[in-house]
């Protein structure tokens, strides 16, 4: 793998963007008629008001026409009334994920695909993919990637499969990100009564869940930017909670991340963990095929290791995100990010 140079990326891509019409494709809080699972609202991932003007005044100083859609069906129907010489002039950003369940975040993705349309990020099958928690767990570890063990609950075990008593373990919704369906219960030690509890989040997330070996230490995010077989890895980010770097067993839950209750830190100035991490991160996206700014997550104990517990093949990126914590440790403002995004996708042809 070798090592993408942004400068290089952008001088590449300056010509062909200042070519190109971005359409941006995006839910917000404000327009989503999303349902509500329970206690936690679909739309976290969403757009509010502040993110919104956020995205749009980032896209806007890259200084290219601009045209935005809230809803994925108000963008197909634009699509379908262009002539195809028109079409070859747009660059979609795709952060829409209308629905819930499995793949809704793909459907974009696989439209431009079929309609041959520049589209920034990773491709449909890898954004449904990697937002299938079970899936990515099991792929990290059959090649050797040191992820959490974990157990699969749909209708019962998976092949009769549970963690053993007494084993502490978070539960998850595989289908969901931003910290989505979990609250404080969803750290717990296994028993056999923990079944009944989890029968109950499978109706009321109208998904299956996960049980994943929980570990207690740091909680880092790195993000990274992906251009064919180069790559850029960012630092990587810590996060912390009242002034608490070294969570031990706490967690960013639905709650904390809904409000920004969370903050960012340097974590290589905290953790010396040499190269190993940022190596483990790019060999995550190169496994899974991610495209793009992508981001993978961690767990670090206190000895060091580490294990990876997500991914996200389209991170948020505003003021209050670890992609934007990691661009101004490197000296870059938040409109290099957008910059970078869509220089990456028009480079990836």
């Amino acid at each position: 793998m070798e090592t993408l140079s942004l400068e290089k990326l952008w001088q590449n891509a300056a010509e062909t963007l200042k070519q190109k019409r971005l359409l941006i494709v995006c839910n917000t809080k404000m327009t989503s008629n999303n349902i509500i699972q329970g206690a936690f609202s679909l739309d976290s991932e969403y757009f509010s008001d502040d993110e919104f003007e956020q995205i749009t005044a980032m896209f806007s100083s890259i200084g290219i026409p601009i045209d935005f859609f809230t809803y994925e069906d108000d963008f197909f129907r634009y699509i379908l009334n262009l002539k195809e010489s028109e079409k070859a002039k747009m660059i979609i950003y795709n952060a829409a994920q209308s629905g819930f369940g499995a793949g809704r975040k793909s459907l974009v993705p696989a439209f431009c695909n079929l309609h041959n349309l520049n589209c920034t990020g990773s491709n449909a099958y890898v954004a449904s993919l990697c937002r299938h928690k079970f899936h990515v767990n099991k792929l990290l570890t059959q090649v050797g990637i040191r992820s959490p063990q974990t157990w699969l609950y749909s209708n019962g075990w998976l092949f009769n499969k549970s963690p053993s008593p007494g084993t502490k373990i978070i539960l998850k919704p595989i289908y969901e990100s931003a910290s989505i369906g979990i609250d404080t219960a969803s750290i717990q030690k296994y028993k056999p009564e923990t079944d009944k509890h989890i029968q109950n989040l499978v109706k009321n997330q109208n998904q299956p869940i996960i049980a994943q070996e929980f570990i207690s230490g740091y909680e880092v995010e790195v993000p990274q930017i992906r251009v064919g077989d180069l790559v850029c890895v960012l630092s990587p980010v810590g996060i912390s909670v009242d002034g608490i770097r070294k969570l031990e067993n706490d967690i960013l839950d639905y709650k904390r991340i809904y409000f920004d209750q969370y903050e960012f830190y340097d974590f290589e100035k905290e953790f010396n963990c040499g190269v190993a991490l940022s190596n483990c991160a790019a060999d995550v996206a190169s496994v899974l095929g991610m495209e793009g700014l992508c981001r993978v997550d961690f767990r670090i104990q206190s000895d060091g290791t580490f294990y990876v517990t997500d991914v996200s093949t389209n991170p948020h990126f505003v003021l209050h995100s670890s992609v934007d914590f990691a661009f101004s440790l490197i000296g870059l403002t938040s409109d290099c990010i957008v910059k970078t995004i869509l220089s990456a996708a028009v480079m990836k042809g």
